[in-house]
């Protein structure tokens, strides 16, 4: 019980990091030319990335992690919406998108495990 928490307390930190401070430190920090490409690199690189790698993990899971995707989903969208100024509709798509691809790659874990349980059983 206690590694479950400490498991949340751990990717909270991190989703807080990556789809909250990121967006921060790319608005409020850098120049406006190299903040488009950064801009770029965080919204089609990092997040996916991230989505999949917080979804692959939560898959070992599921009853109890599956709300992490949503928690970062939702960090990014506050934060492109407070950092960046424009309450633009596609921020929105993104989060969905990183949602699903965190949900996907949850599932994808969970089938693995139950494939390599029903392998541990044949042998």
């Amino acid at each position: 019980m206690i590694t479950y928490y400490r498991q949340l307390i751990i990717w909270v930190s991190v989703t807080v990091v990556v789809m909250f401070a990121l967006p921060f430190a790319v608005a409020k920090l850098v120049s406006e030319c190299s903040g488009m490409a950064l801009c770029m690199m965080m919204f089609f690189v990092i997040n996916p990335i991230y989505s999949v790698i917080l979804g692959f993990n939560c898959g070992k899971n599921i009853r109890r992690m599956w709300n992490l995707p949503l928690v970062s989903s939702i960090a990014f969208l506050a934060g492109t919406w407070l950092f960046f100024d424009i309450r633009e509709v596609w921020f929105m798509v993104y989060a969905v998108i990183y949602l699903a691809l965190g949900w996907i790659a949850m599932m994808v874990r969970k089938y693995l495990i139950k494939q390599h349980k029903i392998h541990e059983r044949a042998d």
